[in-house]
């Protein structure tokens, strides 16, 4: 059977391909007797409709699958409803989103049946039984409207038996340029922690089975020297590891460093990787960083201990956080920190504690987002129950349209307006600064190209003129 996988975003940006697709055709491809493609549509955003009636007519594929994330569900289900308008196969949702809410996205007569739980064993069992759906594991459908509710499915235990993703449906050479050269790469699947904003601490309690997992050492080895066959000499250059928490287990890291300089990974191909500010030793970033590590990602989320441990319980102090930067400006490597604002009990003078320790941090890169209460989120229960957000209470609305925060308990619309323009203009003048430091008046002419030209090729958003190109001229000098 043929299975059309579909990336929705047509309104959002994405700078990397997914793993969660590509991981769901290199299964279906390679460990199943089925097929599978992937439209990806974040390059057309104007002509999307067309490109998917082209490729339904190319391709006739028996399903059509989106996985969702709360952020692109609205997407999702628009491409979703125009589908339907033109061709009877029937389609399955799945992703985070559907997981965190089954019953929002099941209701809607454009999703013919979800996934309630990893893709890869429950695609192949329902493709093996020709769509038939009765005791399928992990899979919500209706009949004449009735929900069915199947059993779920366990997690899968061996990772290494699901193959690799397969990025060849997307194009890289267009991503290569627009991020640099990175691809993503997944280790783990899963995260220990609780912090009260994210999807983790609600999927480990809907999820059945063991929730942390690892790839073998040598399974990641195999994918990154097909990595490097791929793609050597087209635009590769770093891996993007979208592990939750990559420096979780310091035996995993050891073997995984020691490997990767044994075959010579280090001298072709350089990565990044998130980090945990109560994780980073002197020790481990500097394997890291002999074994071709160039950058490391922390969430800080709030330079105020009480909404950092308190509200988005992620139980680390200051002195820790200032540590980890001591310890990552120490080996040389570049820091890419995430700071959220807008907690429910979060005020001005609090936002301008995570201002003061950005601007302390000296990160090569800071990004302020608002927050997200994510559906059946801790931190969602605590809005609510403070009234900052509002849950549609009819049944044309889901749950999802109430978006970011707009205030807080303590803080009103327009004073965290002001609060995120104070962060922007601050951001610009760092990244100009920085822009003339490495390129001095060249730095001009790189910011008008952007705009005559690569802006209209690539489909840059406007506030990326100059992180750009700043991000370039740091990469540019490892």
């Amino acid at each position: 059977m043929k299975v059309l996988l579909i990336e929705p975003n047509i309104h959002s940006y994405a700078l990397l391909p997914p793993i969660s697709l590509t991981a769901l055709k290199g299964f279906i491809n390679t460990k199943t007797r089925h097929y599978a493609t992937i439209l990806d549509l974040v390059f057309h955003k104007k002509d999307w409709q067309q490109v998917i009636l082209d490729e339904i007519k190319n391709e006739q594929p028996d399903l059509i699958g989106f996985s969702v994330l709360s952020f692109n569900y609205h997407e999702a289900m628009t491409i979703a409803r125009f589908i339907k308008q033109h061709y009877p196969a029937p389609i399955i949702f799945g992703g985070v989103h559907v997981i965190l809410s089954p019953d929002e996205v099941i209701r809607h007569h454009e999703v013919d049946m979800i996934c309630t739980g990893e893709g890869e064993e429950t695609l192949k069992d329902l493709l093996d039984h020709k769509l038939h759906l009765k005791d399928i594991e992990g899979i919500w459908y209706k009949i004449k409207g009735k929900i069915v509710k199947n059993k779920p499915r366990v997690l899968i235990t061996n990772l290494d038996s699901l193959g690799f993703p397969d990025f060849d449906d997307f194009d890289l050479k267009k991503y290569f340029f627009i991020n640099h050269g990175h691809l993503p790469i997944m280790a783990s699947r899963g995260c220990p922690y609780s912090c009260s904003y994210c999807s983790n601490h609600v999927l480990k309690k809907t999820l059945k089975g063991q929730y942390v997992r690892f790839r073998s050492v040598e399974n990641v080895m195999k994918e990154i020297d097909l990595r490097i066959q791929q793609y050597d000499g087209k635009g590769l250059k770093y891996l993007y590891f979208f592990d939750d928490t990559f420096i979780l287990d310091k035996e995993y890291i050891s073997e995984f460093c020691a490997k990767f300089k044994e075959k010579g990974y280090h001298t072709k191909i350089r990565w990044n990787a998130n980090v945990r500010a109560n994780l980073v030793t002197d020790e481990l970033l500097k394997m890291m960083k002999d074994a071709g590590c160039y950058q490391v990602r922390m969430g800080v989320e709030s330079g105020n201990e009480y909404i950092r441990n308190q509200v988005y319980n992620r139980n680390m102090t200051n002195q820790q956080i200032y540590d980890a930067f001591k310890i990552i400006h120490k080996n040389s490597l570049q820091l890419r920190l995430y700071f959220i604002v807008g907690a429910p009990y979060e005020t001005v003078s609090m936002m301008q504690e995570s201002l003061a320790m950005a601007k302390k941090s000296l990160a090569d890169e800071i990004f302020f987002g608002v927050l997200y209460p994510l559906p059946g989120t801790e931190i969602q229960k605590i809005c609510e129950e403070e009234q900052i957000i509002e849950t549609p209470g009819d049944a044309d609305h889901d749950q999802f349209d109430m978006g970011p925060v707009h205030r807080t308990k303590y803080v009103s619309h327009a004073q965290l307006q002001r609060f995120n323009k104070k962060v922007k203009r601050w951001q610009m003048k760092e990244y100009i600064f920085d822009g003339l430091k490495f390129r001095g008046p060249f730095f001009i002419t790189d910011c008008v190209l952007f705009l005559l030209y690569y802006r209209m090729k690539y489909d840059f958003e406007m506030n990326q003129l100059l992180r750009w190109n700043v991000q370039r001229y740091k990469l540019n000098r490892l």
